[in-house]
């Protein structure tokens, strides 16, 4: 397929900034020349039924014209030891470690561990066919100079071993099945005559090998799967030495110890890989792979990394982990003292192409200056950032409607470039679930002009455009706050206002984000809840780099793929992942609602009212509305309000008793849209909007703390009925009664 753009594309450092700080703008460019310039962002539906694209350009110092060049990314994770004296005065040495490969046979090589730069050093690698293999630079056969015959099974774990001789030239290589059941062909040896170079001044890596001649060393050559115990010796090992330490000797009780990497010696989220021994020889973790996990002697007695941390020594690798694209900067935008929170983004122009790229200004406490907070989830526009999943072939949404997917340009150049990564609904090239997700690269469907192949229209970060522009036209003085800001700075910041409003898809919330929310909301804060499936999926950011968000998607809930066994603990901060009702933080307590079902067809949605909605107690909602109106039954995406994921009320799950259910979608559901997956208890076919009660979307309203209070929709696509008919309608009209309300309490 062709794609329709030409590259033009750039990122933000950080993504969020606050008036007075630095934002670096990175780019790549085609063309030899292009234009930025800053605007705010207004609104980003061109729907003709809408008020349009709308910005206002923000005059800069760094508005100007800007001299294009390419800039690579180069994707797969890596242990890299910096190059020391210990390491150049190895002559003989012995490699040994632990592995688990996930896609042995690849067509090509993968690197394990040792001194190798693609021109000179020596490695052990699983080579192209899937057999283990020692290779130097010297080697008449640059596929493997000595290989073991039989090839490596996917999943299954090994002790590898390579010794290299340089008195005689000679080197040996041994695997062995290290768990599980094995007869004793599990167990085999090669060696050969092989010449070496001098691999003085190269780095030792684990698994990657690297070409280190450009400014940004470039990893190559990627290992897949898990590596566990990695340990370098400055001489040949013998037989009943290499068969101690497959036992489990300590590796400082072995003589000539160099260097011992253990990946269980730091905490995960640490990007310092510990070498044990004395030499000092700490390895850099590049590209974040997945720690914390269980090696090769898990024997599923633990389900805890805490409880048994020696079984959770291992480090998945992947040829495709990306976390930083390290893009050089071309231009800073220094953010003035006094200029207004909200979404911000570098409009970038060439003859052909045009792009924005993204960033946020919002507030510190007591920096406040408006009484509304909207808050843009940015966790989640983390989390789907490039996502490949309606393309992959890996999840069929087409099975959720009767809608074919519309592919927009942004997506059909994503398809052609995997530099850019890929989102943690995507599955990594070995088959594992990806689970970290970053802001450090460009990110195409955080585009204000994007839209979803699914629902055909915004989805994310060009929905919530619709809340800013309804604040704009309604005239009401707000703020721009992010996901990144309450999980930093806590109720602090929330409490500065009268009235916090969410985004349409507010699904990944860190423990302090929700802390924050329960203190506001315990005394006098008011939630406005304008979306659907949120506060979901238990996400944490990276202790030391903001940048980066992790989840696991566990074993239930409704998912693209879950995560192995022993694996549910979170590398960043050692929470057991997966949904927030699984861990007793079912959204349904906190808002009155929790997720649903989901599906997308061409039916368009409203919401009927209820006996409940004639409660004095939410008189002040329907003020202009007429007892038999349906609410929301149009809008610019799917057709109506209470459309794609959709929330419900539930007591058994911890909705307030008092908490009111003034209208629901109950009934209007076509069976595209299905109930969610942790509602199904036992297989059955009455899972369809036909047949499941539970699939329906209600708008719940309840009192809390002192004097707060929270509103709910229960779906996604209500932000997108607002503009409609030029926000004279119900939807837009109960969004303002609700917020004026809320404001004079």
């Amino acid at each position: 397929m062709t794609s329709r753009r030409k590259e033009l594309l750039g990122y933000a450092d950080p993504l969020v900034v606050h008036p007075g700080g630095t934002v670096e703008i990175k780019v790549s460019s085609e063309e030899a020349q292009y234009n930025a310039t800053v605007v705010r962002l207004l609104h980003g539906d061109d729907n003709p039924n809408g008020p349009g694209f709308k910005f206002e350009e923000i005059d800069s110092p760094s508005n100007g014209n800007y001299q294009g060049h390419h800039q690579d990314i180069y994707l797969g994770s890596y242990i890299s030891v910096p190059n020391a004296p210990a390491l150049d005065a190895i002559k003989s040495f012995t490699i040994q470690t632990w592995i688990q490969p996930t896609v042995p046979n690849l067509g090509h090589n993968q690197a394990i561990a040792g001194r190798w730069d693609g021109s000179r050093g020596y490695g052990l690698f699983v080579d192209k066919n899937g057999r283990l293999a020692f290779r130097s630079s010297q080697s008449d056969n640059v596929n493997g100079s000595l290989f073991i015959e039989i090839p490596l099974n996917a999943g299954t774990w090994y002790f590898v071993v390579v010794s290299y001789d340089e008195t005689n030239q000679t080197a040996s290589i041994k695997q062995r099945v290290a768990a599980g059941w094995s007869g004793p062909e599990a167990a085999y040896d090669a060696s050969s005559i092989v010449a070496t170079s001098d691999p003085s001044g190269l780095d030792f890596l684990i698994a990657a090998g690297c070409d280190g001649r450009g400014t940004i060393p470039k990893p190559t050559e990627c290992f897949n799967g898990k590596i566990e115990g990695p340990r370098l010796y400055r001489r040949v090992l013998s037989v009943d030495e290499i068969d101690a330490l497959a036992a489990g000797a300590a590796p400082g009780s072995i003589p000539g110890l160099v260097a011992a990497w253990d990946f269980a010696a730091t905490e995960p989220s640490s990007e310092i890989i510990a070498d044990v021994s004395d030499s000092g020889l700490d390895g850099i973790a590049v590209n974040y792979p997945m720690r914390g996990l269980t090696g090769h002697s898990w024997d599923a007695s633990s389900l805890s990394r805490v409880n048994a941390p020696d079984q959770y020594g291992a480090i998945h690798f992947h040829d495709d982990d990306l976390v930083d694209a390290r893009w050089d900067t071309d231009f800073n935008i220094k953010v003035p003292e006094d200029l207004r929170t909200g979404y911000y983004a570098v409009r970038l122009l060439t003859n052909e192409e045009t792009d924005y790229v993204p960033f946020f200004v919002s507030p510190l406490p007591k920096q406040a200056k408006a009484p509304i907070a909207f808050l843009a989830p940015t966790n989640t526009y983390l989390a789907y950032a490039n996502g490949r999943f309606l393309t992959s072939g890996d999840f069929d949404i087409e099975l959720l409607g009767d809608l074919e997917i519309e592919m927009d340009p942004y997506d059909l150049y994503l398809m052609e470039h995997n530099e850019l990564g890929a989102s943690v609904y995507d599955l990594h090239s070995d088959g594992s679930g990806i689970a970290y997700s970053s802001y450090l690269r460009p990110i195409v469907d955080m585009r204000p002009t994007h839209k979803n192949g699914a629902t055909k229209g915004p989805r994310h970060y060009p929905a919530d455009l619709y809340a800013i522009n309804f604040l704009e036209e309604k005239g009401f003085d707000y703020d721009v706050i992010t996901d990144e800001d309450i999980h930093f700075h806590g109720h602090e910041l929330l409490d500065q206002y009268r009235v916090v409003i969410t985004g349409s898809h507010p699904e990944y919330w860190t423990s302090s984000m929700l802390d924050a929310l329960e203190e506001y909301l315990a005394d006098t804060g008011r939630l406005m809840y304008l979306g659907g499936n949120g506060f979901y999926w238990v996400t944490a950011f990276d202790p030391e780099r903001p940048n980066i968000i992790e989840i696991r998607r566990g074993f239930a809930g409704t998912r693209t793929w879950q995560s192995h066994p022993g694996e549910l603990e979170l590398a960043s901060t050692g929470e057991i992942g997966g949904i927030w009702r699984h861990v007793g933080r079912a959204p349904n307590s906190l808002v009155g609602i929790g997720f649903a079902g989901q599906g997308h067809d061409s039916t368009a949605i409203g919401y009927r009212r209820t006996a409940e909605s004639h409660n004095p107690r939410a008189a002040f909602i329907f003020e202009g509305i007429d007892d038999n109106e349906t609410i929301g039954e149009f809008g610019l995406i799917l057709g109506g309000a209470a459309s794609d994921e959709i929330d419900r009320a539930d007591l058994a799950l911890g909705t307030p008793s008092h908490a009111l259910v003034i209208a629901t979608s109950a009934g209007q559901h076509s069976d595209s849209y299905l109930v969610c997956a942790e509602d199904i208890a036992v297989t059955t076919h009455a899972i369809g909007g036909t047949t499941n009660p539970n699939v329906r979307a209600d708008m719940v309203y309840l009192e809390t703390g002192t004097n707060g209070a929270v509103f709910s929709v229960g779906s996604i696509n209500w932000l997108s009925a607002l503009p409609y008919s030029g926000y004279d309608n119900n939807v837009s009209r109960i969004t303002e009664n609700v917020l004026r309300e809320f404001l004079e309490r």
